[in-house]
């Protein structure tokens, strides 16, 4: 079945370093969204990281955008990418929580592959050199 994580980023008209960085998580049996500030560089360092291989099951591709309030860092949007098992294919795990309400948060996983994720890094190149557009990382979850 399919399942995808689609990225979008809206520059800020008053702010030249940050902006809003959309997330959507989709599985045939759940999906969930969120969005917060984030700084642009912040998503093309997370882009040129998917390129590496391969990805070893100690060192996980992690995206990870939150904020910290009293010395305290609140998790809001986590992508983790790791090895499945020895045959190549990969876990996109997802993490997504309300970002006024971090309490309220959603989890989801789902397979991909080292294709899939070149294409995403791909896409969100693009989103953000265009200003425009978003970025899928297509997989599949087995349901049973």
């Amino acid at each position: 079945m399919n399942s995808k994580l689609v990225l979008k980023y809206e520059f800020s008209r008053d702010d030249d370093d940050f902006g809003w960085l959309m997330a959507e998580v989709q599985t045939p049996c759940f999906a969930g969204r969120n969005s917060m500030w984030v700084q642009w560089q912040d998503v093309g360092e997370f882009a040129a990281s998917l390129s590496r291989y391969p990805i070893e099951a100690d060192n996980p591709l992690l995206g990870e955008w939150g904020f910290g309030e009293q010395e305290q860092y609140t998790e809001i949007t986590r992508v983790r990418i790791a090895p499945k098992a020895s045959t190549g294919g990969l876990v996109a795990d997802i993490s997504l929580a309300n970002y006024y309400e971090p309490a309220n948060r959603c989890r989801a996983r789902f397979d991909t592959d080292y294709p899939a994720l070149a294409k995403f890094q791909e896409e969100i190149e693009r989103m953000m050199l265009d200003r425009s557009g978003g970025a899928v990382l297509n997989g599949s979850t087995d349901v049973r």
